[in-house]
């Protein structure tokens, strides 16, 4: 008898400038239901705000062209989503801390993803 995964509904935003990441990322949020839509930089995930709405967003802190707590402060500022941002991030720590909290992120989740970590914020934020 297998476990079937809590289901969530909603639209997720994923960005990451990693392959491997987004097909992760991805994969882990359509086993809990969710749509996801994805980006490889900062400037996709403001574009792709202009366009969506989204019920939870996962941005990568380090991306060519523009990094996830510049596009963060964008989003913010523009008031093109008031979703929860969690950072994705190789290196937590109190210093990660603080820079998401001042681009108005709601958390950070540290790199390699894994389910229960992904699960864990869906938990928070659907629930």
């Amino acid at each position: 008898m297998t476990n079937k995964p809590t289901q969530y509904n909603g639209n997720v935003l994923f960005v990451d400038d990693s392959q491997v990441n987004l097909m992760m990322g991805s994969k882990l949020l359509t086993y809990f239901g969710l749509e996801v839509k994805k980006g490889e930089n900062g400037q996709q995930a403001i574009d792709l705000c202009e366009e969506f709405q989204f019920q939870l967003i996962f941005m990568d802190l380090e991306m060519p062209e523009m990094g996830g707590l510049a596009a963060t402060t964008i989003i913010r500022e523009r008031k093109l989503s008031y979703a929860p941002i969690y950072a994705l991030t190789g290196k937590g720590g109190e210093e990660v801390r603080l820079l998401c909290r001042a681009a108005h992120m709601n958390g950070f989740i540290e790199k390699p993803l894994k389910k229960d970590k992904i699960q864990a914020v869906l938990e928070s934020v659907f629930m």
